[in-house]
């Protein structure tokens, strides 16, 4: 289990996707968009009133496809964020490969799904302009329904 930091491998951007029932999930990063090194993933979770829901656990998961034309095999990388209180959970990734990467945002309540984000990130090896990184959700990004 991690306490403080999540350290992660990995390359990614930030996010923010909606769903339609539940919990609403949302991921920022900083930097926007991504580079290598530290980059700081911050996942709000609100309950469908808009209230924040302070008691989940919330896991980070970050995929970059294999790549068959470069033999290049599937990076993936996951860890619970820190809950920082009033619906808020964070943790820093270390970013070590320029590239799209798929990244999910899941919280839970109880062993029970309740919300999460999806998204596709692009991480660059030298700060690109302003913008070029932001998050295009993935289809099928969903709130999942209340226990």
């Amino acid at each position: 289990m991690l306490s403080v930091l999540v350290f992660v491998m990995i390359v990614g951007g930030s996010l923010s996707a909606g769903a339609q029932s539940g919990a609403t999930v949302t991921l920022k990063t900083t930097p926007d968009p991504l580079g290598l090194g530290q980059n700081r993933f911050d996942v709000t979770v609100k309950d469908a009133k808009g209230h924040p829901i302070a008691n989940a656990d919330v896991f980070l998961s970050l995929v970059m496809p294999s790549d068959p034309k470069t033999k290049h095999p599937e990076m993936r990388t996951e860890g619970k964020l820190n809950n920082v209180g009033g619906g808020r959970y964070n943790g820093i990734a270390m970013v070590t490969m320029a590239g799209a990467w798929n990244v999910t945002a899941t919280a839970s309540r109880h062993g029970k799904p309740i919300g999460h984000a999806k998204a596709s990130l692009t991480a660059y090896a030298t700060r690109p302009p302003a913008g070029a990184g932001r998050a295009r959700p993935a289809a099928g990004a969903h709130r999942d329904p209340q226990p």
